[in-house]
């Protein structure tokens, strides 16, 4: 059976071409069941009779356009080696299994590869486990692939990769757990859109871009992975990453390193073995109302310039709860950092005249430590709010800027703040 795709927006739409994704829809020849042999070449639709055993190949490789694979509930069984279902360069295909228990193509190097040129195809419907290099990879593989509504478990290696410039593609619904890897790895391969995907229990990080830009990662679960949840790095630059959860993963909830221009929008990422998000020489990115609440730190900025950090929540952290070290150019505005066990914002690290950093309107309220701490100069301090901290509502070293409209009551120091000025 093929499924209609979501509707995607409309800018997406004309980033990999409206004709395009329509193709996936084209109605595919009728299928029908026919006996099949471990590496056979198919040409026609064909609905799988019996299982496949033992291929010491490829399981079945796609040779024409338009047709459809259906595995009927059978299974495509390797020995380690080839390819399960293998698509070298063949438009509109669709890879799907029509039975009420899903096909299960399994023990291969890679399970599902769609090769250099490859357009327009949907695998759908399908377990994928215990290959060796990837459930399903598309290498090079050009724009609508769709990947929906799969079991992808068990990998020896990654779960789902995209390598080699493979572009304007969805990886949609599947859920994709228990792999060794990464759960989905992105590699060189620029505006894919990741969405709805559960992806959980890895033995490495959840969801990977390295050197991938424009991409698009929307309402993601990301849980329980073995280093942290989402990992943007290398130059993956203007990428979105809006709505996603993450917890209880082993390192940060969302890490964006040596990469420009990210939008961070409407995440939560908690109970995280690291920081709620993580920014490591990451510049001119937005982060805005992402809830970073209960990890270990909540926004860490190191040696990362001309960031918005916007009406975000962190609170109920185990430390600090948003700091920046050694960045600036960067405008904290409108965030919550309330009942930390450290401060609730500090900056270090010294500004020339002009290049500080600006904390405007920011809330912290009953941290262990300061509300908000701002050592050396030249950072903008104006209207915070700051009560019921153990020590100083604001701190702020000499030399740094008193925008006004700064308030403090209630906090552990009675003078409230030092190097600014506070009304109640």
């Amino acid at each position: 059976m093929i499924r209609l795709p979501r509707i995607l927006t409309s800018g997406w739409l004309a980033a990999v071409g409206a004709a395009a994704l329509f193709g996936v829809l084209m109605s595919a020849p009728t299928a029908h069941a026919v006996p099949l042999t471990c590496g056979q070449t198919v040409t026609t639709s064909v609905v799988l009779d019996a299982d496949l055993l033992n291929c010491p190949g490829d399981g079945l490789v796609v040779a024409a356009h338009g047709i459809t694979i259906d595995l009927a509930g059978h299974t495509i069984d390797g020995v380690g080696l080839g390819v399960g279902i293998r698509n070298n360069g063949f438009d509109n295909t669709t890879v799907t299994d029509g039975a009420g228990t899903p096909g299960v193509v399994q023990e291969f190097d890679h399970g599902v590869l769609l090769d250099p040129g490859t357009s327009g195809t949907l695998v759908e419907g399908l377990t994928l486990q215990l290959n060796e290099i990837a459930g399903v990879e598309l290498n090079n593989a050009d724009v609508n692939n769709r990947v929906q509504d799969n079991l992808i478990t068990q990998q020896a290696q990654r779960g789902v990769t995209l390598i080699g410039g493979s572009s304007g593609n969805v990886i949609a619904d599947n859920t994709i757990t228990f792999n060794q890897g990464e759960g989905v790895f992105v590699e060189n391969s620029a505006s894919n859109r990741l969405e709805g995907n559960l992806i959980a229990d890895s033995g490495d990080a959840g969801l990977v871009l390295e050197g991938a830009s424009g991409n698009t990662l929307l309402t993601n679960t990301v849980t329980n992975n073995s280093d942290g949840a989402i990992v943007l790095q290398y130059a993956s630059n203007d990428n979105l990453v809006q709505g996603n959860t993450s917890s209880l993963n082993s390192d940060a909830g969302l890490t964006v390193s040596e990469s420009t221009g990210n939008r961070l929008l409407s995440n939560t990422l908690q109970n995280s073995g690291d920081s709620g998000i993580l920014l490591q020489d990451a510049h001119g990115s937005t982060v805005t109302g992402n809830d970073v609440s209960g990890n270990p730190g909540g926004i860490e900025l190191s040696y990362s310039n001309n960031n918005l950090i916007r009406s975000n929540i962190a609170n109920d952290g185990n430390g600090d709860a948003i700091t920046l070290e050694g960045s600036l150019g960067n405008t904290l505005e409108l965030n919550q950092a309330n009942n930390n066990n450290g401060r609730g914002i500090y900056v270090s690290g010294e500004a020339a005249s002009g290049a500080g950093n600006r904390l405007i309107g920011n809330t912290a309220n009953a941290n262990s430590g300061d509300g908000i701490a701002v050592s050396k100069a030249v950072h903008t301090l104006q209207g915070n709010i700051a009560r019921d901290n153990n020590a100083w509502g604001i701190y702020a070293d000499s030399g740094n800027i008193d925008a006004g409209g700064n308030r403090a009551s209630g906090n552990g120091e009675s003078a409230q703040c030092t190097g600014v000025v506070c009304t109640p």
